[in-house]
This record gives structure tokens, C-alpha cells and sequence, in this order.
């Protein structure tokens, strides 16, 4: 059987919110665009509206705020770009140095084009360092400030709620990437009124791929693209109102309970690689982290024979993140965690998800004991 532990990198669809993604597909009253005046139109604009609503009240946050979006990685851009302006020279953004790809690489982007770039360091944890950062905004008073929630390799939780408490009495702009924290429990986060931008992605919590939110509670933001107006003029084309759809029934469906069950399997997991692999580190143990993600080292392998060796037998872990191609130099957040290249270069990525199964988890532990057997019987023949 396929065991599927890269959840972090992409979830299945929800069946509920594929069934109702598959009602407005084959719907004829449903294929007009919002935006036209006729009987059809308007009701697909009734349909887009509920959606909206519906997905504030999970955001405690009103309709107006709920821009839709293709995913993670525009929400992040959208947000820096809409929080620094259209020219950033002589700006200044302070991030974590643990931030995913969408949120660095267009910060160092900016900061080619004359913005002042600030990174707050984290501890051996994987967490921020909280008074670095309430030095800096004190001191400094930097125009904007973008620290992610959860981290996307260790499931390590930030203390962001802290930090926009801070940017909110000095009115300075926050965002936060909220990818790994929307449909996976930390419901006060996402309802932090002090979060002023977040967003999340339907294709981690059992939605489709190539739709997301982004949240905008001040209405702060200018367009990010230009055309028809849509999204409150804020990012215009045709709206994706089947894949609004997919990601609104599976955010309801992704409950507390919901996280209750994937943290309970993921402690199950920790356990027994611990019991079974005492060696293994678990990276980020000492914080709170995600129900979701565990990032474990295996001291004397490698991912890059363990990977492959668990795919050939139907196992799917990552290696990091799965968002950035090419890290044959390891990780970037291990690295500014201060975890040493043998052990970055022997870590797995294992993330679970709203259909991962007990049983599931027990094959993968057998498949793993093989795997790291395999490894070591390779290295002593050679």
C-alpha cells in the first residue's frame, strides 16, 4: 500500500470538498462569471459571497477582508509588496531568518532594489528571538514586519501573536505566513485581530491546488494586479469559484478535532522512533510545534539514500521543504538553528494529514527500520 507522509508538502482533497467543487463544475447554471449581470451570474455571485462570508467567520474577520487568490506563495508576495509599496528604497522590512521561500527570496528581491533588509535570528529551538525583534522595533521602527507562524520544516510555532501585539502599539504593519497554521488547530492565531495580513492555502488542509486566502483585516492593501476589479479590486480575473468552493468546505472541515487526531498520531509516531531509534533527533522538540509535521534526524544516514530507498517501497516523506527546488546544500532553517550539516543532510520530513491512519504509520516504522538497516549494510560493504 501507498503511504503518503508529505502532507506538508500537499494534502489529498477533502471527498466533501471535492463533491462540491464537482457541483459547480458540471452545474450549467453555475459556469457564468460573477461578474455578469444576467440570472446565472448572479447566482454564481451569490455562491462567491456566501463562500467569503463563510471563511471570514472562520477568521473572525469581515467579508471585505477575504481576498481569494491562487496560494501561499501570492498571499506572501501580495502582502510585502502591499505593505512596502511600490518603490522600497530606503524602507525597511525586518523577517525571521527561518521564513518560507515566497517570503525570503522576495524580500532579498527588494532589498536589491534599495530596501533595508533586518533578519531576526532563532534560537536552537527553531523559534524567534522574541527580544532581538522588540530591540529592533523600538530602536529601529521598521516600516513592516513579516514573521511566519509555523515553520514550514520543523512545524516549530513562532511567537507571532507577541510580536503583532508589539507592531499593533507602535502601528507598524505586520504579516504573517500563515500556510501551515490555516485547517491545522491554532485557531487563535488566525483570529488574532493583532495579525493585521495572513494567509493560508487550500492544498494543505484538503482543498485544491491553486487556491488560496489571503486576509486584510485593516484593508490595507493595494491592488496586486489590475483589470475587471475583482476581489474588491484588489486582484482582478474571473474568480475560481469551484476552487473558493473546495477550499471553504475543507477549512470547516478542518475543526479542532480534527488537529486533536493528527497531533494525537504524530505523538504516536515520535514515540516510536524514539522507542525503536534512540539516536534520532527530533528537531524543534523543545518548542511548541504543529499537530502536522515532525522533522527527525537519523545520525549516520542520509535523505538522499533513505528518501528514494522508502519511495521504491511506497513511502512519501520529504526531505524539507518541497517549495524549494535544488537544496543539495541542506536546509536554511537547520542551518539558522544551528543544526550541524551531518545531521541537516540526514533529516526527513514527515507531515501527516486528515486521512493518515495508525496502521499507516506502523508499515512506515517497519519500512524505516529496514531502510536504515539497508544504509548501514551498504556503507559496510563498501
Amino acid at each position: 500500500m501507498a503511504i503518503y507522509l508529505d502532507h506538508a508538502a500537499s494534502t489529498p482533497v477533502h471527498p466533501d470538498a471535492a463533491a462540491a467543487m464537482h457541483e459547480i463544475h458540471c452545474d450549467p447554471l453555475l459556469m457564468a462569471n460573477p461578474s455578469s449581470t444576467h440570472a446565472s451570474g448572479r447566482e454564481v455571485k451569490a455562491r462567491l459571497n456566501d463562500f467569503r462570508a463563510r471563511v471570514a467567520r472562520r477568521f473572525e474577520c469581515e467579508p471585505a477582508s477575504v481576498i481569494f487568490n491562487s496560494g501561499g506563495t501570492e498571499g506572501d508576495n501580495h502582502a510585502l509588496l502591499g505593505m512596502l509599496g511600490s518603490d522600497p528604497s530606503g524602507k525597511h522590512l525586518l523577517i525571521s531568518a527561518i521564513e518560507h521561500e515566497a517570503v525570503w527570496e522576495m524580500a532579498h528581491h527588494l532589498q536589491r532594489r534599495g530596501l533595508k533588509l533586518s533578519i531576526a535570528p532563532v534560537n536552537e529551538h527553531g523559534e524567534t528571538d522574541l527580544e532581538f525583534v522588540e530591540d529592533l522595533l523600538l530602536s529601529e521602527r521598521p516600516d513592516a514586519v513579516s514573521v511566519m507562524a509555523v515553520n514550514n520544516e520543523t512545524g516549530v510555532v513562532q511567537p507571532v501573536r507577541e510580536l503583532a501585539a508589539i507592531c499593533s502599539e507602535n502601528q507598524i504593519p505586520f504579516h504573517s505566513d500563515c500556510v501551515r497554521v490555516v485547517g491545522h488547530g491554532l485557531e487563535e492565531i488566525i483570529t488574532d485581530g493583532n495579525i493585521y495580513l495572513l494567509n493560508g492555502t487550500a492544498h494543505k488542509f484538503g482543498g485544491p491546488r491553486g487556491c488560496g486566502v489571503l486576509i486584510d483585516r485593516r484593508r490595507m492593501l493595494p491592488p496586486y494586479s489590475f483589470g475587471g476589479g475583482h476581489e474588491h479590486g484588489l486582484r482582478s480575473g474571473t474568480e475560481n469559484l469551484a476552487g473558493i468552493a473546495g477550499l471553504t468546505l475543507a477549512l470547516e472541515l478542518a475543526d479542532r478535532e480534527h488537529a486533536v487526531k493528527v497531533e494525537t498520531l504524530r505523538k504516536y509516531l515520535e514515540t516510536q522512533i524514539m522507542r525503536r531509534l534512540p539516536a534520532s533527533v527530533i528537531h524543534g522538540s523543545g518548542a511548541i510545534r504543529a499537530t502536522h509535521i515532525t522533522s527527525v534526524a537519523f545520525p549516520g544516514h542520509t535523505a538522499a539514500f533513505m528518501q528514494p530507498w522508502l519511495s521504491e517501497r511506497g513511502c512519501f516523506v520529504g526531505t524539507g521543504s518541497a517549495c524549494h527546488e535544488g537544496a543539495a546544500k541542506g536546509s536554511r532553517v537547520l542551518r539558522a538553528m544551528g543544526v550541524p550539516l551531518e545531521l541537516d543532510m540526514a533529516t526527513l520530513r514527515i507531515s501527516l494529514g486528515w486521512n493518515t491512519k495508525l496502521i499507516e504509520l506502523d508499515a512506515f516504522l517497519t519500512h524505516l527500520e529496514a531502510c536504515l538497516q539497508a544504509e548501514h549494510s551498504l556503507a559496510g560493504s563498501a
